[in-house]
This record gives structure tokens, sequence and C-alpha cells, in this order.
């Protein structure tokens, strides 16, 4: 798997933002085109806190709302939990759209600095991507979609992805 920060130049992923993050060895990823590039980061287990919950699920648009059930009930009251849904919601979506496979799996976990909420798939030809300008249409409107992957950038503390050959885990932190 081969491994970048975001904003490397000649990028077109998300790869990682934030702060930290452990940067690994290089190799190719399978089905992505060259010149891409997928950022690794840990996963709930190597979470200060323990796993939540996690969830599999149908990849199909009903579904995308039981995952924002889920999350929210999994949360609760803390004062994270209204983003955590947002973004679980556009990460799930673009799993819907975007990914192969039959599921989705949803985990949440808490970190030493939050929380952490991991979307994972069988993976795509592509990888996230943050829309650049020419969001518009013909017409000069904007399109409907394409911006999730903005969405969670900003708002979260920390987000990245790490592929392989059993798919994509896109995961966010807050």
């Amino acid at each position: 798997m081969r491994e970048t920060p975001f904003g490397h130049p000649g990028d077109r992923d998300i790869g990682e933002t934030g702060l930290g993050g452990e940067i690994g060895a290089p190799g190719e990823r399978p089905g992505v085109p060259a010149g891409t590039h997928a950022a690794a980061a840990a996963g709930p287990a190597r979470a200060a806190g323990p796993v939540l919950g996690s969830i599999t699920l149908a990849r199909r648009p009903e579904e995308v709302a039981t995952a924002r059930r889920f999350v929210a009930k999994v949360l609760g009251e803390r004062p994270e939990t209204a983003t955590a849904v947002l973004l679980t919601s556009e990460a799930v979506t673009n799993a819907v759209i975007h990914a192969t496979g039959p599921a989705v799996t949803v985990a949440v976990a808490e970190t030493a600095a939050g929380l952490r909420v991991e979307v994972g798939d069988g993976g795509a030809d592509t990888v996230p991507t943050i829309r650049e300008r020419g969001d518009l249409r013909p017409d000069g409107e904007l399109r409907e979609g394409g911006r999730g992957v903005l969405l969670i950038r900003r708002l979260a503390a920390r987000s990245g992805f790490r592929a392989d050959e059993s798919g994509l885990t896109y995961w966010f932190e807050l």
C-alpha cells in the first residue's frame, strides 16, 4: 500500500488530514490508477480506548439512515454526536455509490483524543476524492454530489483512508 499525507503535489485523493498518523512502507494498491495514493492509519485496534460498537449493513441507499441511527445510539448525548452522525452519513453514502461488494461496515471507537469512526467497504476503482473547482453543471448550477469528502475533511480533526486487497476503510476522528 502506498501512503502519503494529504496535500502532496499531484495527489487527487483525500489521503490523511490533520496532525499525527503513521506513514508506513510504500507499495502500490491493485486497481488504483498510477499516481494515486492511499494514506493508512490505525484502526480501532490501535485506539486508546475500546471499540464502542460496529455494524455491518447491506450496501444499499436505505441503509445510510440505519448507519446514522447506529452512530447516534452508540454515542448518545456526547458533544460530537451530531458531527459524527453527519460525517458517517457522508462516508456511508460514498460507499453505497462507489464501492463494490455487498456490505458496508461502520465501527466507532474511543481514542486518546476523542472518537474515531471507520467505514469499510469492498473497495472501488477510485479512492475518496475531494471535488475541486468545476463542481458546476453545464447550466451553471452546483452538482448535487461530490462534496462529502470535503465535509469530512473540514469537520474532522483527522481523516483518511487505507486500502488493501480486502477493500477500503475510510476513517475520521473527532
